[in-house]
C-alpha cells in the first residue's frame, strides 16, 4: 500500500510539474537533430496521430505554444496521463478524441523523438558513441 501511494504522489508530481511548463509561451530553436526511428507501425501510427493533433502546439517535438518535449524524460505513462488529463492550458484529449491505442502510440513516438540523437549515434558509432565500460582490475590477496 505504501508503495502504491508513493507511486500516485510521484506521478501527480510529475503531472503539476509538466503543467507548470504548460501554461507559457516556451519557444525553442527549430528540432535539427535526427529524425526519430519509427521502426513499428505502433511509432508510425504515432507520427500520424502526433502530427493531426500535437504538432500545432509542439512542433517536430520542439517548443511552440507549448514546452518542448523532445528533451523532457518522463516516461511513456506519464506521457499518456498528460494527454488525457491536458494540463495547464494544454487541451485534454479523451477516448472521443483520441482511442487508447492512439494515445498509447502517440506515447511511444514522443519517446522516439526523445532518442533520434541517441540511436542515431548507435547506428553510425562503432559503440553508439560510448566509451566502453571496462572491469575494473581485481586485486588477488595471498594470506600467509
Amino acid at each position: 500500500m505504501h508503495e502504491k501511494s508513493l507511486m500516485v504522489v510521484g506521478a501527480a508530481s510529475l503531472v503539476f510539474a509538466i503543467a507548470a511548463g504548460c501554461g507559457s509561451q516556451m519557444n525553442s530553436p527549430p528540432f535539427a537533430g535526427a529524425p526519430p526511428k519509427l521502426d513499428t507501425a505502433e511509432k508510425r501510427r504515432g507520427e500520424v496521430v502526433f502530427m493531426q493533433n500535437c504538432n500545432q502546439c509542439h512542433p517536430g517535438g520542439a517548443g511552440g505554444l507549448g514546452p518542448a518535449l523532445n528533451n523532457k524524460p518522463p516516461p511513456a505513462a506519464a506521457i499518456k496521463l498528460v494527454i488525457r488529463i491536458g494540463p495547464g492550458d494544454m487541451p485534454s484529449f479523451g477516448t472521443a478524441d483520441l482511442s487508447d491505442d492512439d494515445v498509447d502510440a502517440v506515447a511511444k513516438y514522443v519517446v522516439a523523438l526523445r532518442n533520434a540523437d541517441d540511436d542515431a549515434r548507435e547506428a553510425t558509432e562503432p559503440g553508439g558513441g560510448k566509451e566502453p565500460i571496462r572491469e575494473r582490475p581485481t586485486r588477488t590477496i595471498m594470506t600467509p
